[in-house]
Parts: C-alpha cells; structure tokens; sequence
C-alpha cells in the first residue's frame, strides 16, 4: 500500500536548501538581532538584506515587510491593528467588509470585532465561491475603513477577483483600506499587490518552516500593534526577531518563485485529470469551480452519500492523506462553512474533502489517489466497510 501525502494547503515539506539555509543560520546567527554588539548588528543585517530579497519579489519597499510568527497573526495584525487605530480616531462606529468564506483566522477576527462594536459586513459569494466585485462595492458606507478578502480561498481554491476590488476601492474609495490573504495564492498565481495595501504570507505553505510569516503593510496605512513588549518590525510587531524563519521563508520564496512557471503547469495538468475521471461519476460533486476561476493545485469534492470523516477514514486506511477543510478550522466542525456559503446544502457541506496537489507528486500518484476514491465510492455505494483498494 501507498503512502501518499494530499495535504499541501495545510503544510508543505522543507525545500532541501531552505532545510540548508535554517540550519546553518542556528549555527552561524545565533545574537539577537537587536543587540547592538557586533554580532546582533550581522544578525540584523541579514534580517534587511532577506527583507530587501523579499520586497523585491513583492514589487513593494523594504520597509513594507513585516515579519511575524504566521499567517493567523498576520490576518489578526491587519484586522485588529487597522481598526483599533480607526476606532480611536473617529467618534463614531467603524464599519469593515470581509466575505462568509473567509480563513477562521479572518473570520473569527471580524466575528470578534462584531462583539467589539465594530460593523461589519460578510458578503456572500456565488455558486462557485467568488465574491462579486459588484457586491463590494455596494456594501461600502462612509464609516467603511477596511476591506479584508481571501485571494484563492484554502478549501476550494476559488480565486477571488482581488485585483479588480482593489482598482475599483482606489478609484471609488481611496480612504478605505485593502487586505487580502495570499496565503494559497503564493507561487500558484502570479501577484500584483499596486492595489493591495496589504498582503498576508505564511512560510510553511511554501516549502518553508512553520513559525514565520509576512505582513506587507503599505506605508500610507494607519496601523498599530496588537502586541506589546518592543519595537521590532517597525514598531508593529514586539519579539525577538526569528533569524532562522526570516533567512529560511526568503530562501523558500525564491525556490518557490524559480519553480513557478513548471510547477502551475504540472499542477493543472494533475488538477485536469482528476476532474476529468471524477466528474465522469454522477454520484460525486466538484465543489471547486473550473477553468481560470480555479487555482491549480486545489481540488475540492463532496460525496453526499456519506460524509467527510467517514472518507477521510477510509482513505487513510488505503494510504492517502487528505483533508475535509482548513486544519484550523476541521476540529469539530462536521459542515464545512464554506462550502454551505456556496450550495445551502448540508449533504454537500458535510461530505467534502479537499485534495491539494505538489508539482513534487507523479502521474502514478494522481492515478492512485483516483483508483482510491473511485473505489471508495463504489464500496460504500455498495455498502461495504473500507476494503483496502488493491494496487
């Protein structure tokens, strides 16, 4: 039996060289970076010279690099340290907009605002899980201080049309700012970020370790810590700065980068034949929308005739890890909350599983993954109890 891993929109393998990268930064940088000995002053220096590398494949200033220790506190960074500010300034109640198909880590942040006294609005998306553009702008008030939308969201890897939000909040509400979680979208789109004024990465989505991410904050934004304790990261982010996680997310950037072009390519051709083999059985349903509305390397499905942790079982059983949602937001949850948002039914939102692709998987990967669920939905159509699927 197989062993084979599906599960990359929740973590990824180290990159060898950014496995290199790590170790010899424990061994070489050990100061703090921001001690103002001889040693701390080459810690830091390396901290600038991988943020410069870093904003230069952003296409934003050196100084709009943020690190901290993930994307949940990024996505909290942006929510809570834009509103706190505007909360303070203005006399009356702020308002922000986000969608219902939002990370956990942005939704529950607007959910806790909410109980805050903040307004805030979560726009429903269409039957292919895209917020419409048309819907953004018709929510916008004049208390409106922050858009906050998912670029390729983690479960079904729609892509949100983050780009023509952004164009049209800077032509019809420049005071309003923008922030998207690129999480999923890194190395598997290409990213514009002129409109965004700010951008959420997480290392170890990307071939990087766990423990480090970035927060791109545009320097017009009005912003403030959520943390307090120093004035690391400009002031935004107190803590001893993670050298091995800054030196390593850089290396994983570039690798990712260097890859990109072959690596989308391998993945829609993968993404293709799985659709191609999956939709030919009535009883399964593509949840994850087609063509260009799709990011390559997500593929997310429902089996309505049985559910999600009864799949996931039978499919361990056989080799093949996967997930039903985001691992932030699995434990306990048995409807997936984004896929409700999309179909209002709950056989679909409780039978999803999500499969998520590397460029590193082979032709013989993706034709077992196949024969495992193909076969899972002939047995259980049968009513029998996880076979193992013969190789």
């Amino acid at each position: 039996m197989k062993n084979l891993y599906f599960d990359y929109c929740s973590s990824t393998p180290l990159f060898p060289s950014v496995q290199e990268v790590i170790l010899d930064t424990y061994q070489r940088v050990y100061a703090n970076s921001s001690s103002m000995h001889l040693p701390g002053k080459e810690a830091n220096t390396l901290v600038n010279e991988c943020r410069e590398r870093i904003a230069k494949i952003l296409g934003v200033k050196q100084r709009e690099v943020i690190f901290t220790s993930g994307a949940t506190e990024s996505n909290n960074l942006a929510l809570f340290g834009v509103a706190n500010v505007a909360k303070n300034k203005l006399s009356h109640p702020i308002h922000i907009i986000t969608s219902s198909v939002e990370h956990s880590s942005i939704f529950e942040s607007a959910v806790h605002l909410s109980s805050e006294g903040v307004e805030v609005t979560f726009l429903p998306v269409n039957k292919s899980g895209i917020v419409e553009v048309t819907d953004v702008q018709r929510a916008i008030k004049k208390n409106t201080v922050l858009v906050s939308i998912i670029h390729v969201n983690n479960e079904t890897g729609a892509i949100q049309p983050v780009e023509e939000i952004g164009s049209m909040l800077k032509s019809e509400a420049p005071g309003v700012y923008f922030h998207v979680d690129g999480v999923q979208a890194f190395g598997k789109l290409d990213v514009n970020l002129a409109n965004m004024d700010l951008y959420t990465l997480s290392g170890h989505k990307i071939g990087g370790p766990k423990g480090i991410g970035i927060l791109m904050v545009k320097d017009h934004v009005d912003i403030a810590p959520i943390q307090y304790g120093g004035k690391q990261e400009s002031g935004l982010r107190p803590g001893t700065v993670n050298v091995p996680g800054v030196t390593a997310i850089t290396e994983a950037m570039i690798v990712t980068i260097s890859k990109q072009p072959s690596s989308i390519a391998k993945l829609k051709n993968f993404q293709n034949e799985l659709r191609h083999h999956l939709s030919d059985n009535s009883d399964i349903i593509i949840n994850s929308p087609s063509g260009a509305l799709c990011a390559p390397h997500i593929l997310n499905l429902s089996y309505p005739k049985s559910t999600s942790a009864l799949m996931l079982n039978f499919l361990g059983k056989n080799g093949i890890h996967l997930s039903s949602q985001s691992a932030c937001s699995s434990k306990g949850n048995k409807i997936s909350r984004v896929i409700m948002e999309m179909c209002q039914n709950k056989q679909i939102s409780s039978s999803s599983i999500r499969i998520s692709l590397s460029a590193d998987h082979s032709e013989e990967d993706i034709q077992y993954l196949l024969q495992c669920i193909l076969g899972m939905v002939k047995s259980m159509s049968e009513n029998k109890k996880f076979p193992t699927i013969p190789v």
